[in-house]
């Protein structure tokens, strides 16, 4: 696309960018920690040399679903973060018991 095209495309109203824009605002503390996990993630995957193929492999689950989880880009449930943990032999997120 040109930048001409993209012009025209914000100048007639078709762009969307106001509702990303909202969607980031309202998701920001679940996008922040979603993009901390994910760097977690890719560290260990860097530092454990498993690429991010085989750990999809090792998940049950597609190469472009866990490239959208080493964005940011996923919501992810305690259930796919247990499964990439135990995958990766790491923590993830940590639970601190209330005394």
């Amino acid at each position: 696309m040109s930048n001409t095209d993209i012009l025209n495309k914000l100048t007639t109203g078709e762009s969307n960018w106001r509702e990303i824009s909202e969607t980031r605002r309202v998701n920001r503390e679940w996008l922040k920690r979603s993009s901390q996990i994910a760097i977690a993630i890719l560290k260990r995957l860097k530092e454990t040399g498993m690429s991010q193929k085989k750990l999809a492999e090792e998940m049950g689950v597609s190469p472009q679903y866990i490239n959208k989880i080493v964005k940011g880009h996923e919501n992810l449930t305690l259930d796919t973060i247990s499964k990439i943990e135990s995958i990766l032999n790491c923590e993830l997120i940590e639970v601190v018991p209330i005394a």
